[in-house]
C-alpha cells in the first residue's frame, strides 16, 4: 500500500521544493534591491567613506575645506558630495557662493533601520540559523 502513495509524496515534495525556491528567489530580488540602494552605492566608493569620516570628525564644512583634505580636485570632491547628498548621507546648505555639507545623522539612522528591518524579514526566507 505504501507504493500507492509514493507518487503523491514525490509530487508534494517537488511542489514544496518549487515553493521554497520561489521564496528564495524573491528574497534574492529583495536583497539585490537593498544592495543596489543609493545608500550602499554611495558608500561603496572608498573616498566617499573617507569624506564621511572627515565630516564626522570636522563637522559642517564647505566643499573647498573638504577638498583641501583630499588628493582629488575640488570638482571631483563636489561630485562625491553630490552623490552622498542624493543618498541622504549628507545635508547641503548653500550660503551665497559657498555650499556647506554635514552628515544627516537622522536620515542615515532611518535608512539603516529600514534596511535592518528588511533584512530581518528576508533572513527566514533564505538563511539558516546556527540551530538549524
Amino acid at each position: 500500500m505504501s507504493g500507492v502513495h509514493r507518487p503523491e509524496k514525490a509530487a508534494a515534495a517537488t511542489n514544496q521544493t518549487a515553493r521554497a525556491r520561489a521564496i528564495r528567489r524573491r528574497a534574492a530580488r529583495d536583497l539585490a534591491e537593498i544592495l543596489d540602494s543609493k545608500l550602499f552605492k554611495a558608500l561603496c566608493e572608498p573616498v566617499r567613506v573617507d569624506i564621511v569620516k572627515f565630516l564626522t570628525a570636522e563637522g559642517r564644512s564647505d566643499v573647498g575645506t573638504v577638498a583641501a583634505n583630499f588628493s582629488q580636485d575640488a570638482s571631483v570632491i563636489s561630485r562625491h558630495l553630490a552623490v552622498l547628498h542624493e543618498a541622504g548621507v549628507v545635508r547641503r546648505d548653500k550660503q551665497g557662493r559657498h555650499v556647506f555639507f554635514e552628515l544627516d545623522g537622522a536620515h542615515i539612522i532611518a535608512q539603516m533601520e529600514a534596511i535592518t528591518e528588511r533584512c530581518r524579514n528576508l533572513a527566514p526566507m533564505c538563511c539558516t540559523t546556527a540551530n538549524d
